[in-house]
């Protein structure tokens, strides 16, 4: 007696939502909606020794599993292959199928199919499948009591099509979705996912030869039982699933479930992080605007305050302010005083400004009203731009590069001078 033991997978619930965009597809988790039917070949008869649905746990024991995934999550490719080793063969995968891909936000594993005899060695098709996806099938199949177990594409049970054989679409239903399966060869085919509940209308208009088959046991036993004995090497398992230990302290459910980036831990962390770094930017956007406002509103009063002084109306704010500067100034010199711009006060500040250095620096020294503009002489004792405006910021003195080792001290910080040069 031969039992062989038929499992249908459930689909990739990223590529089942991507139809419909429903829910976030990082999130979504798989759920274990596997269907499977125990045949024996041995027997001249249609009814199963047993069927159900759901999990893979307490299945009765088989010779053979025969694993159908869903077309619609394998991208079978058909390409010309370079006859180069295993190694460099799998760095080239991902180069010569990346043009067929749409979705790659999860890891991808490649696998190049057996050469179909009677054609080219390089032609061959490339299976790509998410290696998350298949990971969790892997561990789901590991509690299987079978000895030999084979995953193919569902699209290869449908007739390969010819000028004798008519095209085949195999639909099953998901909800509201239907998976559509067809076959383009030997070893080739394609899926995809409808939201549409007419899908099988909407082929049989498309293609009014072809013939569409509802995925159920009455015709998927026969055409696996079939496919095995023709004794094909097609196997998207490279390794079979190990056996999962009985013990208590380990029998868990292994779940490798999870996108390429595991967005559901880190969505809400960057989210709070984009409000947070909106706030700042707003906040201190504001910030700029009310510091500009006040140093207008400054300005305009300072300018105001000038006016009223002099007794004129009508004059530019910059000339009031500086008219009375200049008469202020006079002013002062005329009681015997001093002011901020005159030399020695300049000449203090930059004492000051040098006291840090070693002594000798200062090459040349020239000075009018409102402006002392000096020169360093070259060394390694003198100090570089940066260094220089930096002290001066710190000692809260308005210096200004005019050049290599050129510089200009200006008198008051914050308001408006004659010469600015």
């Amino acid at each position: 007696m031969n039992r062989l033991l038929i499992i249908h997978c459930p689909v990739n619930p990223r590529t089942l939502n991507q139809q419909t965009r429903s829910g976030d597809l990082d999130t979504i988790g798989p759920a274990e909606n596997f269907r499977w039917y125990l045949h024996d070949t041995a027997q001249n008869t249609d009814e199963p020794m047993a069927q159900g649905h759901g999990s893979l746990r307490d299945l009765p024991f088989a010779e053979e599993a025969l694993i159908l995934m869903p077309t619609a999550d394998v991208r079978l490719i058909r390409a010309r292959v370079p006859m180069i080793g295993d190694k460099k063969l799998g760095a080239l995968l991902p180069t010569l199928t990346e043009p067929y891909l749409l979705d790659q936000r999860t890891p991808l594993i490649y696998q190049v199919l057996p050469p179909v005899p009677g054609t080219k060695a390089m032609e061959r098709t490339i299976a790509v499948m998410s290696e998350t996806w298949l990971n969790w099938l892997v561990d789901q199949l590991a509690v299987l009591p079978v000895r030999v177990v084979t995953l193919i594409p569902d699209c290869l049970l449908l007739n390969e099509p010819s000028a004798q054989q008519p095209t085949e679409f195999m639909l099953t239903q998901h909800g509201e979705l239907v998976a559509v399966a067809g076959r383009e060869g030997r070893d080739w085919g394609a899926g995809w996912i409808e939201a549409d509940g007419n899908a099988a209308s909407t082929l049989g208009q498309l293609y009014p030869e072809s013939h569409i088959r509802i995925s159920d046991w009455s015709w998927l036993a026969p055409r696996a039982g079939a496919w095995l004995d023709q004794k094909h090497n097609i196997n998207l398992l490279q390794k079979i699933p190990a056996k999962k230990k009985t013990s208590k302290s380990t029998d868990k459910t292994t779940a490798r479930w999870s996108a390429k980036v595991d967005w559901m831990h880190w969505r809400r962390p960057l989210h709070l992080a984009g409000i947070a770094f909106a706030i700042y930017i707003g906040g201190s956007a504001i910030n700029l605007g009310l510091l500009s406002l006040s140093n207008w509103r400054w300005q305009v009063s300072i300018a105001e305050t000038a006016r009223q002084y002099l007794g004129v109306s009508g004059q530019d704010s910059t000339a009031a302010v500086r008219t009375l500067i200049a008469k202020t100034t006079r002013s002062i010199h005329a009681q015997g005083g001093t002011i901020p711009s005159d030399f020695v006060p300049m000449a203090a500040k930059l004492q000051v400004l040098l006291g840090g250095y070693p002594a000798g620096l200062l090459e040349r020294l020239d000075y009018q009203p409102d402006d002392l503009t000096f020169t360093l002489r070259k060394g390694i004792n003198t100090p570089d731009a940066t260094s220089l405006l930096a002290r001066a910021n710190h000692l809260q003195l308005a210096l200004i590069e005019k050049g290599t080792n050129t510089y200009r001290l200006l008198p008051l910080s914050g308001l408006i001078h004659q010469d600015h040069r």
